[in-house]
């Protein structure tokens, strides 16, 4: 699922508010994917059916088909990402070169009879941002100006390999900072907190990340997918000559670092070095939390997680990071989402690696508990 997110983060964050007085004021009612000659249809109520009940049509069963079990599961969560973005932040993004290269790259995927591709990706953005779900796959193609959204299959391909958006190795490498989507990502942080002060600041991997904008006013998620030790430390270095402040920080990785095979002294290193930087941004209190376990099933697939055991080696290099520096191991808060080293189905999303909305409910209500000491 985390490569499918920053599919969509790629997307909007290269995407601004442009006005689209010349493009038709259509909305998507047909999904068409087109390869080669051949196409295959799909209404796109079908798919808003599937993301909220699980309902699949016949049409979308077409679909579905080419697609494995895992993978079916990791579309349809997917489809539950909701994104809330500052809109002054993305109208500067915009105005980045990288934003320019990767917008134009995106809007070669979808096929128009006209030259009107980069207009409507950002009419889409705007009323998809704007709807009262906010921006996700659904809210975005169902905002589309035309009656139909052609998606040309091969350029998608080529759209994804380009952005890197696939692991070249399985378990995969941490090399986030020099692919062009986390350096967007990185760009809106820094252009959304640019000399403000905030009572908390998050920094963590996707489990984070999934809370979004929902811990209150006055609280920053940093938190970014696929985020490890290494990745994190170069976001830090990014973002402290903007001159922000966060008064309290959340440190939450380590399943990653699990997962990308980091010796116990290197991610150590990086993570006392993280510790150093949350620092500089002038946090009086920093928090660790323990790295996420995975369900048994999920963390027996090394295409999803790290084994759970390793998760653990992990959580003891994190208590001995924050003895030696007298700071809290939150350890025991979490423990309610866990049951003998590993993530409960019951708090489980799809893959087996993520948190769903009940997990998220109580990850969610342990911070604002550990933030309010």
């Amino acid at each position: 699922m985390r490569y499918l997110r920053h599919l969509l983060l790629s997307i909007s964050s290269c995407l601004v508010l442009l006005k689209t007085a010349s493009i038709p004021c259509f909305a998507a009612e047909q999904i068409i994917f087109r390869y080669g000659v051949f196409e295959e249809s799909l209404p796109v109520a079908d798919l808003r059916k599937y993301a909220q009940r699980q309902e699949v049509s016949s049409n979308l069963q077409y679909v579905l088909n080419f697609f494995s079990l895992a993978e079916q599961k990791e579309f349809h969560q997917a489809l539950q990402v909701k994104m809330s973005l500052e809109l002054a932040a993305l109208d500067k993004l915009l105005n980045t070169e990288l934003a320019k290269e990767n917008l134009s790259l995106v809007s070669q995927s979808i096929a128009r009879r006209d030259t009107a591709g980069v207009q409507a990706l950002n009419a889409a953005v705007i009323l998809g941002a704007n709807s009262q779900e906010g921006l996700g796959i659904v809210s975005f193609i169902e905002a589309y100006p035309s009656s139909r959204l052609i998606i040309n299959i091969p350029a998608v391909l080529k759209v994804v390999n380009k952005l890197n958006l696939f692991p070249s190795e399985i378990p995969p490498k941490d090399n986030l900072s020099s692919t062009s989507t986390w350096q967007m990502e990185v760009q809106y942080q820094e252009f959304a907190t640019k000399g403000k002060e905030f009572s908390a600041c998050l920094f963590g991997d996707s489990v984070t990340a999934e809370l979004g904008k929902t811990m209150g006013k006055g609280t920053f998620n940093f938190a970014l997918n696929g985020l490890s030790g290494i990745s994190l430390v170069e976001q830090l270095k990014l973002l402290i000559p903007n001159k922000i402040k966060c008064n309290k920080a959340v440190i939450a990785i380590g399943a990653n670092d699990a997962w990308y095979g980091l010796s116990d002294t290197l991610f150590a290193n990086k993570l006392q070095e993280s510790i150093s930087l949350v620092q500089k941004l002038g946090s009086s209190q920093i928090f660790l939390i323990p790295a996420f376990y995975s369900t048994v099933v999920a963390s027996k697939d090394p295409n999803i997680s790290a084994t759970n055991a390793r998760v653990k080696q992990i959580n003891q290099v994190i208590h001995q990071v924050a003895v030696k520096n007298q700071i809290a191991f939150e350890i025991q808060q979490v423990e309610s989402l866990n049951q003998n080293d590993a993530l409960k189905d019951n708090f489980s999303s799809e893959d087996g690696a993520h948190l769903n909305n009940q997990g998220i409910n109580i990850y969610r209500q342990v911070l604002l508990n550990i933030l309010n000491k």
